[in-house]
């Protein structure tokens, strides 16, 4: 019976004991924690915590980084009946302390004296917070070892054996069970209050949809603290059996891909188009002969995807394929482990160009959208189903309506409890009817394919009375290997603008290669050769564009954007009015000029 997250896992822990659950690096060499070990550390865990007179409705933090700890911090907690509260690592401290405080956390499960040093600088701000778990490092009178309370954990459940199931067994499924806290583009964060009723309904039919074996093994890299992670790279794999490994840092994907040779992975586009454009330039910087003989491959697997959907596939073209794939994407695809059956991708919109060259090579990209307070999946691609722009067909048992002014609304079970604390905006996310409004823009076609088009708040009008929509313009813009990030403005404008974060290391090379000199970035991106440059880049990229939506002037940044610079959510997405009101000037002096 699925009646909660734990549920499931225990349907695996219980027909797989001896499997790998998880996977992470240890002097240098990855490890096996079979799911009976799980299970073990998820009980001992709980009882510790109960001991320790954690009870039911206590708020329990999670600070760190992806690891094994992390999803059994995550089980422990729901248990006990408790709530788990995920924070970013990331995060700086003054943020932090405003999700203990707001969550009222009792307890926080930090990963390393990093972590912890930001907890102590917090810890007279947060009156209900008691007890500080450390994953790595000796005990102290501030905190406690995770090996200690394990140690106690393992004394109480031989007083009392009967305590866990019993336990798990009295969780309400419709009972809050994590306040996620959404990562906001303006204001604080707001508290999203989910429940396991939803999140089984979201992991059950998700997982219909990607179809997953006990021989899957994911790659781990994208914040647990993230529902897309905790959801989709987490929970479905854990429903199936399959096995999680963690990457040893965000910045070691690429050799911990290698390594692990995943079957799945869920990420973000910047990934792929990433691997993509890497790809490209290494076939740029080869003979004559490789490039033709690369180019001849894409355009082979093209054609065959095109006919395979067609159901026109011949044989000729099928053999030609084949051969393309021998002497060219194996090759691409030994690089990314050798057995990849699909990737996943989320949070942000994929470019076509993207998910063609994925496509050419056999590796079908399932997009996805979704949001935390639908408990995360609203919609998925089909399998072998793809329509390019789009990002999929509704989930089942989720309902999707675009309203009279283009907002995409979502109805269903999955929908949020409400925001912690705030129930007048809770009334203005979900109307009387029982409609999300997810303050998004989109359409669906006579399929039901849901295409997304920005932000509803996003939206420029133009003082000539035109609506512009930032996204489009700023995926094509990305497209671009000199380009890392844009922020297109122009509301009540003349003319539509971009702030542009550069690809810092391909400007350099490409100056390097031009012999531009410059002592510092701040240099580089004032020279008028890389402005002449940009400028080349963004007419090329918006030959089709409408005029009203070309970006007329823009400003190039000298150094990229930062999460503890308050620009960037924890997410990695843009804050507009910040980067509006900190480039007000430069703004302000681009539609003087």
């Amino acid at each position: 019976m699925n009646k909660t997250v734990l549920h499931l896992m225990w349907n695996s822990i219980n027909a797989y004991p001896d499997k790998p659950a998880f996977l992470y690096k240890k002097d240098g060499k990855y490890q096996a924690l079979t799911y009976r070990e799980v299970g073990e550390t998820i009980t001992n865990l709980t009882h510790g915590l109960v001991s320790r007179g954690v009870k039911p409705g206590d708020r329990l933090a999670i600070l760190s980084y992806n690891r094994p700890e992390w999803p059994i911090c995550d089980f422990a907690a729901f248990s006990l009946r408790g709530v788990s509260v995920p924070i970013y690592h990331t995060l700086p401290t003054a943020q932090v302390r405003y999700i203990l405080r707001d969550s009222g956390a009792r307890v926080v499960f930090v990963e390393n004296e990093l972590q912890l040093n930001k907890i102590r600088e917090i810890k007279k701000d947060c009156p209900d917070l008691e007890f500080i778990i450390l994953f790595n490092g000796p005990a102290s009178d501030q905190t406690i070892a995770w090996n200690q309370i394990l140690q106690e954990g393992a004394a109480h459940r031989q007083k009392h054996p009967d305590f866990y199931r019993n336990s798990l067994e009295s969780i309400n499924p419709k009972e809050t069970c994590s306040i996620v806290y959404t990562s906001g583009t303006t204001g604080n964060p707001k508290g999203v209050m989910l429940h396991h009723h939803g999140f089984v309904l979201d992991v059950v039919k998700s997982e219909s949809v990607f179809c997953l074996y006990p021989e899957d093994v994911f790659l781990s890299f994208l914040p647990l603290s993230h529902l897309y992670e905790r959801l989709g790279g987490h929970w479905c794999p854990l429903y199936r059996g399959s096995t999680i490994g963690y990457a040893e840092d965000i910045t070691t994907v690429i050799n911990d891909i290698q390594q692990i040779r995943p079957t799945v992975m869920v990420s973000v586009p910047r990934l792929y188009e990433k691997i993509s454009s890497t790809v490209m330039e290494q076939v740029d910087s080869s003979p004559p002969l490789k490039q033709k003989i690369f180019h001849w491959a894409l355009k082979t697997g093209r054609l065959y995807q095109q006919k395979k959907r067609e159901n026109r596939l011949s044989s000729g073209i099928a053999l030609k394929n084949k051969l393309a794939d021998r002497l060219v994407f194996s090759k691409v695809k030994q690089k990314l482990g050798g057995r990849f059956r699909f990737p996943i991708s989320g949070g942000a919109p994929l470019s076509t160009e993207t998910l063609k060259f994925f496509e050419a090579m056999g590796l079908q990209i399932i997009e996805g959208y979704g949001m935390t307070e639908t408990h995360l999946i609203i919609s998925l691609t089909p399998p072998g189903s793809t329509k390019y722009g789009s990002c999929g067909k509704p989930i089942p048992g989720v309902e999707i309506k675009i309203a009279s002014d283009g907002e995409i609304l979502v109805r269903g079970e999955t929908l949020m409890a409400g925001y912690y604390k705030q129930p007048e905006q809770t009334k203005e996310m979900i109307d009387r009817d029982g409609w999300l409004h997810t303050g998004d823009i989109g359409y669906l076609d006579d399929d039901k394919y849901l295409y997304i088009t920005d932000r509803k708040k996003n939206i420029i009008i133009t003082t000539g009375g035109k609506n512009v929509a930032p996204a489009p313009i700023e995926n094509t813009l990305k497209l671009s290997k000199y380009i890392e990030d844009v922020c297109v403005i122009g509301d009540q404008r003349k003319f539509i603008s971009a702030i542009i974060i550069p690809n810092y290391e391909n400007l350099k090379k490409w100056a390097q290669q031009n012999s531009l000199n410059f002592i510092d970035q701040r240099e580089l991106v004032n020279s008028v050769a890389v402005n002449q440059l940009m400028s080349q880049e963004i007419d090329r990229l918006q030959v089709e564009t409408a005029r009203y939506e070309k970006i007329k002037k823009f400003i190039l940044l000298p150094e990229p954007l930062t999460i503890e610079q308050g620009e960037l959510t924890p997410s990695l997405k843009i804050k507009r009015k910040v980067l509006e009101e900190r480039f007000k000037k430069e703004i302000e002096d681009l539609y003087r000029e």
